[in-house]
């Protein structure tokens, strides 16, 4: 499931075809559109993608006629194909699909899933193999009933070895299969006996996977699990309860664990910023937003929040609530190659503000947003409105603009560092469930806080040295993170 910012525009912006120099109505047009869902992509990337001046084909100038746009439109052979070739080079995160209302779905944590978090790397010895496990399991979904784990994996689906090749068809193209578990022996990895049948379901899943405090050499730590920033008021509620549960449970510090998490909502992320950061007012700048040069009047600064809205399903407020807020002055932060869009904004936000500690490994450097265009033209192909083609449900999810914090930080393309680098894969085949004290990840944290951190830590090289038990210790082959399997998997 992809997760990236869904921040809603409105603007009045005069679109290409309007430009054209026939009228479709006039009789001047000679050339048939062979899909007209990429008269539809050209017309919404021409007005807001982002990169739009650096696309030669999608100028007016290029193609000052219908016909002679309809017959550039006419090359290409589908729509998948005609939007990657409107992509600039630099641009990881745009993408296309053919049904938004499972589009829409996603963006709520609802969609049908095998209710667990993948995770894939690669077996150096040979670079096309890869190896599955399992990153964690969503309460009651089919992959917990099925008895599947954190840390298990695998190396085959369906009796087929997992490959470069074959991953996208084995595990995200399909509706059911069946995994056949491995462990370690001997400095190696070998499967067992042990299968797990999956078929996925519609699961809506709670974005707060886990929420507590911990109370550690007499100080008290919140620990927050958050994985997708979803708008919803009920979503919305529950995390300011959780802010109210650590308050009146007097935390001293926060453990906000990003590592899993994607992205999402800018409203959602904003929310939490300003839930943890309680000493901001509504008129200290959060972050910014800056479109291309035709939009460069939709630029907008986001404060932090004071009251929690409650949307009334419109794009409107009905009302709020009181907002629970922390009194702290640092937060430790975990993060991995998952960890993207939203959760980069918060720590780029948060940063000019707080002492923030990341620990874990790099983020995926996403300092930019997208929004949802449907091919619906009397909304500026921002809603689905009443003119909204029956003919197809494609959608497209372009990036429309930058992401800056309060200082104009926008420079993590390439990722946040972390201050601590640690990678949980060392500890493959002995993983400690989320929320342990023992944890990898958290225990570097609560160490921090305790004053009890180890003196041998090593930020710059991590700690698979540390932890001779990790298969870079044990194992015949060494194992590659997730963020280097192709994009596809996020």
């Amino acid at each position: 499931m992809m997760k990236l910012i869904k921040n809603k525009v409105f603007v009045v912006f005069l679109f290409s075809g309007l430009l054209l120099a026939c009228n479709k109505d006039d009789g001047g047009i000679n050339i048939p559109l062979d899909n007209e869902v990429n008269e539809f992509v050209w017309e919404a990337m021409r007005g807001y993608y982002y990169w739009e001046a650096e696309v030669e084909d999608l100028s007016v100038e290029k193609y000052p006629t219908y016909n002679q746009l309809y017959e550039f439109l006419n090359e290409f052979e589908s729509s998948e194909a005609f939007f990657e070739h409107l992509l600039v080079d630099q641009d990881r995160f745009s993408w296309i699909v053919d049904d938004y209302d499972e589009l829409e779905a996603s963006f709520q944590g609802t969609g049908k899933s095998y209710g667990y978090e993948l995770g894939l790397a690669r077996l150096s010895g040979d670079e096309n193999r890869l190896l599955g496990y399992v990153k964690y399991v969503v309460p009651d979904g089919p992959a917990e009933r099925a008895g599947l784990k954190r840390g298990d994996f695998f190396l085959t689906v369906d009796n087929t070895s997992l490959t470069l090749d074959n991953y996208v068809s084995l595990l995200l193209a399909s509706s059911s299969y069946t995994l056949k578990l491995s462990q370690i022996e001997d400095g190696s990895i070998v499967e067992t006996d042990q299968e797990v049948s999956l078929v996925a379901e519609v699961i809506a899943e709670n974005p707060i996977l886990i929420s507590k405090v911990l109370e550690v050499q007499g100080q008290k730590v919140g620990y927050l699990m958050y994985n997708q920033f979803i708008s919803n008021n009920v979503y919305h509620q529950e995390m300011n309860d959780v802010f109210g549960r650590f308050n009146s449970e007097g935390i001293t510090d926060l453990v906000l664990d990003l590592r899993y998490n994607g992205g999402g909502s800018l409203l959602t992320s904003r929310l939490l910023s300003s839930m943890i950061y309680g000493a901001a007012t509504s008129n200290d700048i959060l972050g910014s937003l800056v479109y291309n040069e035709n939009l460069s009047e939709s630029n907008v600064d986001f404060t932090f929040l004071d009251v929690v809205p409650i949307l009334d399903g419109q794009g409107g407020v009905s009302s709020t609530i009181p907002m629970n807020r922390l009194s702290i002055n640092r937060i430790f932060i975990l993060t991995t190659g998952s960890s993207a869009s939203a959760s980069e904004f918060v720590i780029a936000g948060l940063l000019p503000f707080m002492d923030v500690t990341l620990i874990g490994t790099k983020t995926v450097g996403k300092n930019v947003a997208s929004i949802t265009f449907y091919d619906s033209p009397e909304s500026f192909y921002q809603e689905k409105g009443p003119d909204l083609n029956p003919n197809h449900k494609y959608a497209i999810q372009p990036i429309v603009s930058q992401l800056s914090n309060s200082v104009g930080f926008t420079d993590y393309i390439n990722g946040l560092e972390p201050n601590i680098q640690v990678d949980e894969i060392d500890l493959l085949g002995n993983f400690a469930p989320l929320g342990d004290p023992s944890e990898l990840l958290l225990s570097e944290a609560l160490g921090i806080i305790t004053g009890s951190a180890r003196a041998d830590r090593r930020p710059d090289i991590g700690h698979s040295a540390f932890y001779p038990k990790g298969p870079k210790e044990y194992l015949n082959t060494v194992l590659i993170e997730s963020n280097d399997i192709p994009e596809a998997i996020k």
